[in-house]
């Protein structure tokens, strides 16, 4: 509601606070209870007073709200903690539940916030091919053997410090290979990591916290010759995510995310195969990346609409052997029919040549990878100049396929 950013938890840019909205009359009052020693610098003092809040010690918070009486309390009953709503209860308070509201108001991204997200996805997209170029090229040319899943996390991480307006990880990076990519929130440690090789299936989930917004983006590459079996589970996984990002769907019919989740999972409910985590997630505006009530999966119920933003993240797991899994972040715009909406993919990083079994493709399929990957190349080539291994991964991995008649 302040759009202020904090970073008293890990991969959150929240601060611990609490704020009461006092209404009397047409007279509205902000009272933000919060630790006073982070606010000491003259910008914030400056904003805060300049919408108008009042700033208390985080501690008063409880000492004022027992002082409330005969009073009305909207309060998100669903978040707020048990001493909370034990005071307001305590005296002669009638308790409305804010359900959602907020994070309703929250998860539908403004003009400045959407562009936002396509400025921050070109310049994670860069640190991220980065990164793969590199442990290509030192597995691939220079043929080490000392990389480890740890390693390769903190690789990731170091590239993408190095973007502008980096602020930090959105969350733990899940670099993972062989048996451990098929652990789908796998995160590796310097005890339990796997040495990455050119032999096996490497996946990589990763994102970031920019001041223009946050990423959230997967990709699973093989480094030289996959299995038949490899190829086409990767395949169907790409279908999927192709097929949800095509979707285009009435405005006025409510359209949620349990009905859209199907797109995702047919190709891999053809051959008996599915997998056991949702297919998407509200992203915040260099908030949580994680940010509901808004996704893809049969327990979201909440319509999309305009200015919404969500991952798309099908996947597969080949129990202790391999781990798949395509993710980008797609934004809610409207469609060139009137009245509908569609998505707009916002991430910029090329998908994986090797693993793709372009025979089991259909033209349109093929027109989607090509069109993508040629936005992909021309965004990011300029800002790759000087960078020669990334640049011949880019070509590589951006070269048009022709699709068969």
């Amino acid at each position: 509601m302040l759009n202020l950013r904090g970073f008293d938890i890990d991969f959150n840019p929240y601060f611990m606070s609490y704020l009461v909205v006092l209404l009397e009359g047409e007279r509205v009052e902000f009272r933000l209870y919060a630790d006073e020693e982070k606010f000491k610098d003259k910008k914030v003092q400056d904003h805060i007073q300049k919408v108008g809040v009042k700033l208390f010690p985080y501690e008063k918070i409880m000492e004022d709200l027992a002082a409330l009486d005969k009073q009305t309390a909207g309060i998100e009953l669903n978040s707020v903690n048990f001493k909370i709503l034990s005071l307001v209860r305590s005296k002669d308070n009638k308790v409305v539940d804010l359900l959602d509201v907020i994070p309703k108001l929250k998860q539908k991204k403004n003009a400045v916030e959407l562009e936002g997200f396509r400025k921050c996805h070109v310049r994670d997209g860069v640190g991220l091919i980065k990164h793969i170029a590199w442990l290509e090229h030192q597995l691939n040319a220079l043929n080490r053997t000392d990389i480890d899943e740890y390693m390769a996390s903190e690789n990731v991480h170091e590239f993408r410090k190095a973007q502008d307006k980096f602020m930090g990880l959105s969350f733990k990076t899940i670099a993972s290979t062989g048996p451990n990519a098929s652990v789908v929130h796998y995160k590796p440690t310097k005890e339990t990591a796997l040495k990455v090789t050119n032999k096996e299936i490497y996946l990589v989930d990763s994102g970031a916290h920019y001041l223009d917004g946050t990423t959230d983006v997967t990709r699973t590459v093989h480094f030289t010759t996959p299995t038949e079996y490899q190829r086409e589970m990767y395949t169907r996984v790409l279908r999927g995510n192709l097929s949800l990002e095509r979707a285009v769907f009435p405005n006025k019919e409510q359209i949620t995310g349990a009905m859209l989740d199907m797109y995702t999972r047919k190709y891999l409910w053809e051959v008996g195969k599915d997998y056991g985590h949702g297919t998407g997630h509200g992203v915040g505006h260099f908030l949580g990346v994680h940010e509901g009530p808004i996704g893809v999966g049969i327990l979201r119920t909440t319509p999309f609409e305009e200015g919404h933003v969500t991952s798309n993240e099908p996947g597969f797991y080949e129990d202790n052997q391999f781990g798949i899994r395509i993710e980008n972040l797609i934004m809610c715009v409207k469609a060139k029919c009137e009245g509908f909406l569609c998505f707009e993919n916002v991430t910029v990083v090329p998908y994986c040549n090797a693993l793709i079994k372009w025979e089991m493709l259909n033209k349109e399929e093929i027109d989607q990878i090509n069109s993508y990957h040629k936005k992909v190349h021309d965004t990011l080539k300029p800002l790759l100049a000087g960078d020669e291994i990334t640049l011949k991964y880019l070509e590589k991995e951006c070269k048009p396929h022709e699709a068969k008649p």
